[in-house]
């Protein structure tokens, strides 16, 4: 037990080191802990000396994989100066020039598990730097902005080239607006962010390499989008409104393109019940090896079947800083497990090259045992969202309007947020190292709403929670202690969504908080469900609690969690779909719900620098509403906790950690590499 507690402790002291040194974009190399999880006689990154941004000399010459040049010589690949844009991305190195060669292993829990390696291709038109925070090029060589925000115009690569060789251009884009995105059938709803107020942008071909977007009011939010999971890349968005998609291959799936006989053929080779599914299924990377892509790395083998496995793309945009085109790494095969434990006994084992999505905070002690045997470093990248997991109360939620009325009612939801032990589950569950707050962002975000916030309904108090619900009508109760419904007095049961075992233990956050909503007397049931399940139910309305993860780092970047705009929004799916359709579907918001929503629309209207306190209104609104109530933030917990092969090099030693920044993709996965020496 001491050694758990001095475990503990050094863990404490090596994230907050770590999130402190992150956000200052510097990382002290003083860390006793942090040195005991490197690998020997290797210099820690200083974040602030590092940049992806390429500030060196117009490159003349390319060299490329020994296998690509094998079949360059073979014939069946033109030259790799042929393969690259005239204007390569120059991607600069973590640690130095890597090798060629390899296959980097992984695992993966099933088909639903897309984001596994949408988060490696990282096929965004424009990305963040390592910092988290400087947008830079990508597939884009460059974009500009109006001056009100209004136009963005982005300048594509020219002579840049899907995976199969055919030109990437202006008409991709054009493509994926006219036949994807305006095409009811396929997207009933269209994604949020290719509107404003209501009002769908328009797209311009200005010329072969040269898109513009334009919105009829101040977007100026839009770019912050298009680097992050809220627009992504192919990858990510596939056929819902996508900003690109490969018009030469996907045609032939549509029924503006291809004649009724042959899509009906098509329909029914591929066993589909319509060109719909059969359309979805074709454009989706992780089921079709067949899809032209543009990311580092494309499908061979799908991941319906036990190993979902890619291979290079010898048509990637980028290179190293002496023109070795990327990626180093030929393959990447993940391995399916039957579930979280299994993979984690992989990763403990040393069978994993790389990975930090599905690593549990709770083998911590047993994986730092068993680094040196498994010849493995672990990583620790924090979350930068303030908050690791939460419970989200659903203010649309309906079916029983006794159970309506509390979910809805702000004191209720206060009195709940009281309940919850916060220590015990920081101990418990994230061994410590994680801090009981409430929804909100770190204090050194540009958002933050302020100190008083930072614990405000996040500090246990029973006498304070009983009161409260005996003042709002839920005095009476049964012999067994559990509160009766104010309507029939019969018992009042609350139901909880949480996932089975993946990223986090939920369902051990859960059990505990089905205790501490007890001591409440309020019955709390527990729903254990599998992640596609769960994730449909929240969309569909049908959860009443759902336990969650992370915050956004920049709520109009990241929207879809903190601003009910979608019916991703676990508080409120119905208002999120209210939204999506302009009103024709869904529930109105009204009150806190519409300032949320007026805040966000304020903030798509004026520039980031402008946007400071709109931000802090939004998240004082969360703190003093509860429609998330927060657990514990400022952990490596979700997806952070990094296991590392010690000759899998180029891997940053704190990166951000966010789905909005898809992480690992933003340390440039193209640029790790096996050291052989």
């Amino acid at each position: 037990m001491k050694s758990l507690r001095k475990y503990r402790v050094c863990m404490i002291i090596f994230v907050a080191f770590s999130v402190t040194g992150f956000l200052s974009c510097s990382k002290n190399s003083d860390s006793s802990f942090s040195a005991d999880l490197e690998v020997k006689n290797r210099e820690p990154l200083n974040l602030k000396a590092f940049s992806f941004i390429y500030m060196g000399s117009h490159l003349e010459s390319f060299n490329e994989s020994p296998e690509l040049a094998k079949r360059v010589d073979e014939g069946k690949l033109p030259p790799v100066e042929e393969r690259l844009p005239e204007e390569p991305l120059v991607i600069p190195t973590i640690e130095k020039i890597g090798q060629y060669g390899g296959i980097w292993k992984r695992g993966f829990i099933g088909p639903i598990d897309r984001q596994n390696i949408d988060r490696i291709m990282h096929d965004h038109l424009v990305y963040y730097d390592l910092d988290g925070h400087t947008l830079m090029p990508h597939i884009a060589k460059k974009w500009d902005m109006s001056e009100d925000g209004t136009t963005f115009t982005f300048h594509l690569r020219k002579g840049m080239k899907w995976s199969d060789g055919m030109p990437f251009t202006a008409e991709d884009f054009i493509f994926a607006y006219e036949d994807l995105t305006l095409n009811a059938e396929l997207n009933p709803a269209i994604a949020s962010y290719m509107k404003v107020a209501g009002k769908l942008c328009r797209i311009n071909k200005i010329d072969k390499y040269t898109v513009r977007y334009t919105f009829h009011k101040p977007n100026f939010s839009f770019i912050e989008k298009v680097a992050s999971i809220t627009v992504g890349g192919q990858s990510v968005r596939q056929f819902r409104c996508p900003l690109y998609a490969p018009r030469h291959y996907l045609k032939q799936f549509l029924p503006k393109y291809a004649s009724e006989v042959e899509l009906n053929r098509k329909i029914e080779s591929y066993k589909m019940e319509s060109w719909v599914a059969l359309f979805i299924r074709m454009s989706r990377l992780h089921e079709n090896p067949g899809l032209p892509v543009v990311g580092p790395w494309k499908t061979v083998t799908p991941i319906t079947g036990d190993v979902f496995s890619l291979e290079r793309n010898p048509y990637y945009f980028a290179v190293d800083t002496e023109g070795n085109q990327l990626p180093y790494i030929d393959r990447i095969e993940m391995n399916l497990v039957e579930n979280i434990e299994v993979f984690n006994m992989r990763a403990i084992t040393g069978a994993v090259d790389m990975q930090h999505r599905h690593v549990l905070i709770d083998k911590l002690p047993v994986l730092k045992e068993a680094a040196k045997k498994g010849n493995y470093r672990l990583l620790l990248w924090p979350g930068l969202g303030g908050s690791d997991a939460a419970i989200f109360v659903n203010q649309t939620w309906q079916g029983d309007l006794e159970i309506e009325k509390w979910l809805r009612n702000r004191d209720f939801r206060i009195a709940l947020s009281l309940s919850i032990d916060r220590e015990e589950i920081n101990e418990s569950i994230f061994l410590g190292v994680g801090e009981p707050r409430p929804f909100i962002p770190l204090p050194e975000n540009r958002f933050y709403p302020g100190p008083e916030y930072e614990r405000k309904y996040a500090k246990r108090d029973l006498a304070k929670a009983n009161a409260i619900l005996d003042r709002i009508g839920l005095e009476k109760r049964g012999k067994n202690g559990y509160r009766l419904r104010s309507d029939n007095n019969e018992p009042l049961i609350i139901t909880l969504a949480v996932l089975s075992r993946s990223f986090l233990n939920w369902e051990g956050i859960g059990e505990l908080v089905v205790n501490h909503f007890k001591d409440i007397g309020i019955n709390l049931h527990l729903k254990v469900e599998e992640r596609s399940l769960f994730s449909r139910r929240s969309h569909t309305n049908e959860q009443q609690l759902s336990l969650w993860g992370p915050a956004a780092v920049n709520p109009w970047a990241y929207p879809r969690i903190t601003v009910p705009i979608t019916r991703e929004a676990h508080f409120g799916p119905k208002v999120g779909i209210w939204y999506e359709t302009n009103g024709a579907k869904g529930v109105a918001p009204t009150g806190s719900l519409k300032r949320l929503i007026k805040v966000f629309e304020l903030g798509n209207s004026v520039s980031l620098e402008k946007r400071i306190e709109l931000g802090k209104e939004l998240w004082q609104i969360h703190a003093d509403n509860l429609f998330a109530i927060g657990i514990i933030g400022n952990s490596a917990a979700y997806n952070g906790v990094v296991v590392v092969k010690n000759n899998f090099r180029n891997v940053p030693d704190v990166a951000p950690n966010s789905p909005a920044h898809q992480s690992p993709g933003i340390a440039r996965p193209e640029q790790f590499f096996f050291e052989n020496n």
